[in-house]
């Protein structure tokens, strides 16, 4: 990865440092490289190996979210919900 430096006033990094607090970001960088993936996925750039990355932090933080002792769905039950989706 790269850095790079950038300038704020005070009441924007107070409002970034907020959104990391409160959005469950573990800091600034992830905080701005999701408003740039956004950003980017609004204007139809995102490539497939990104959308991997994000897709699989957001796998890890559901997983957090609903702990472990969630039932798991069989394969049974997902191949029967499927045929009664296409009548």
């Amino acid at each position: 990865m790269t850095n790079f430096q950038i300038s704020l006033p005070e009441s924007m990094k107070a409002f970034v440092d907020e959104q990391v607090a409160k959005g469950g970001y573990g800091s600034v960088s992830e905080y701005l490289q999701e408003l740039i993936f956004q950003d980017r996925q609004r204007k139809g750039q995102v490539n497939d190996e990104e959308f991997e990355v994000v897709a699989d932090r957001l796998i890890e933080e559901f997983a957090v979210c609903i702990g472990a002792n969630l039932p798991v769905i069989s394969d049974y039950a997902v191949i029967r919900e499927s045929i009664y989706e296409e009548l």
